[in-house]
């Protein structure tokens, strides 16, 4: 006799449509109450309040908000998606906005354009509040800064402003970064074509970090960290001299100095081990046919690689490093009184270092929170406005990974982690006795712990207007 089959009281039979307010993107709520108890508008507002928006139109506070949030969702990254979005109310309540209130793509364009007379250093001074911002958060007892230009590979893109070959051999822009920890504290929007020593750059933007750092937190020690890009006498002059800071960076290998370390006995070398890998150093002086003085020296080889293999002479990665500390006497010394005494020994100035490779996935994070590399507009203004924006919205990310959510994921986190987990959670909006009701169902409450980050975000702290 044939098994009678059980019914599946569960099976989905039918598809209708309700009215409810429901959205899959529950987590911007939540962002979107801790931008604000920041204090983040009045600072936008500070310095790019003389842009001239309809009266009729939407305010800066609205645009900036829905800039923002558009690089924090992360879901459709197109100019034209914010037309999808606008007809999306159940997205406009979460942003806490009627539907007439959410921008069309054609207000978002117009309102890039706007930002003709708006130049780099703009930009730059809301990067800079927001650096001492962060300081005077974490209370850090020495600063350890990294500077980098990072490549946008704009290359299969139709024709842009600015968009010029780069050292990769791709076209594209340039953008001078400094960086402190994951944070992007300051940011020169070039063309591809500006190399990393172009000009004054260098020079200028490092001065600019240090002096504020002296004026609005404190004279504490500062240690440059830079690639071979930026080795220059020049560079290395200025720090010592006029800015008073250590700094390391990676040197060239010329064949004069790659002959030397050869023919130094091999029992003088001394060991550095990370992990697996064994690198073995000497220390030395060294000073270029130009340059004015002479600097310390650590030349390194690998000698073993991260499986703990031997590697063989000629795959050997060999490099030097050029830095001025242990150099100093005053600096050293302040240096020593913050705790920061491992970074005067060959070892720590190795992994000073070696640390500029983890401080790179810093641009691999900028780059996956914007999900592309390629900027949208024709004209050399509308995409700088755009960068500087996505950059913006990069460093309250990171500040809400800290502020928010660090008790319950990795502050090293990639963008896409924290969209899948604390962005990517359905919720239902209701209206119940004059109160505007975020609901969601017990386990993402619990897992997530939403009260927790509801309570953080209600009491983040405040940014200080310079």
């Amino acid at each position: 006799m044939r098994k009678k089959e059980d019914k599946n009281q569960t099976k989905i039979n039918k598809i209708e449509i309700t009215n409810d307010t429901i959205s899959g993107r529950g987590g911007l709520i939540s962002f979107i109450h801790y931008m604000e108890n920041t204090k983040l508008y009045s600072l936008i507002n500070r310095y790019l309040g003389n842009i001239k928006l309809s009266k009729k139109g939407l305010t800066l506070n609205q645009f900036a908000k829905q800039i923002i949030i558009y690089f924090i969702d992360g879901t459709d990254m197109s100019i034209s998606g914010f037309d999808r979005k606008k007809e999306d109310k159940s997205y406009a309540c979460v942003l806490e906005n009627t539907q007439d209130e959410m921008a069309s793509s054609h207000q978002i364009k117009r309102f890039f354009d706007k930002f003709s007379i708006i130049y780099n250093i703009t930009f730059r001074k809301i990067l800079s509040a927001l650096f001492i911002w962060r300081l005077l958060v974490e209370k850090p007892e020495r600063i350890i800064l990294q500077i980098d230009t990072m490549v946008l590979d704009n290359d299969d893109a139709n024709k842009r402003e600015g968009c010029e070959p780069t050292y990769k051999k791709k076209k594209g822009f340039q953008p001078l970064h400094i960086t402190w920890k994951s944070y992007i504290i300051d940011a020169l929007f070039r063309s591809g074509s500006k190399h990393s020593n172009h000009g004054n750059d260098v020079i200028e933007s490092v001065e600019r970090i240090v002096k504020l750092i002296r004026k609005h937190y404190k004279d504490v020690p500062i240690i440059l960290n830079m690639d071979s890009g930026f080795m220059a006498d020049e560079n290395f002059t200025y720090f010592e001299e006029k800015l008073r800071i250590h700094y390391v960076c990676t040197g060239k290998l010329y064949d004069d100095i790659k002959n030397y370390a050869k023919d130094v006995d091999p029992k003088l070398y001394l060991d550095y081990e990370k992990g697996k890998i064994l690198w073995k150093f000497i220390e030395f002086g060294n000073k270029l046919k130009k340059w004015t003085k002479m600097r310390r020296c650590i030349y390194t080889t690998m000698s073993t690689d991260e499986t703990g293999q031997l590697a063989f002479e000629f795959m050997r990665p060999d490099n030097i490093i050029y830095t001025n500390l242990g150099q100093d006497e005053y600096l050293d010394k302040r240096l020593l009184e913050s705790g920061g005494g491992s970074y005067l020994s060959a070892e720590g100035i190795i992994e000073l270092s070696h640390q500029r490779g983890k401080d790179e996935l810093i641009h691999r994070s900028l780059k996956e929170l914007a999900t592309k590399e390629q900027l949208p507009f024709k004209k050399m203004h509308m995409n700088r406005a755009y960068y500087y924006f996505m950059v913006l919205s990069y460093f309250l990310f990171e500040s809400y990974k800290r502020d928010v959510l660090k008790d319950v994921v990795s502050v090293t986190s990639y963008p896409n982690t924290i969209r899948r987990r604390f962005i990517d959670f359905a919720i239902k909006i209701t209206d119940h006795s004059g109160y505007h009701i975020m609901k969601v169902t017990q386990a993402i409450f619990d897992n997530l712990k939403i009260d927790k980050i509801w309570e953080l975000c209600g009491r983040p702290p405040k940014i200080k207007l310079l």
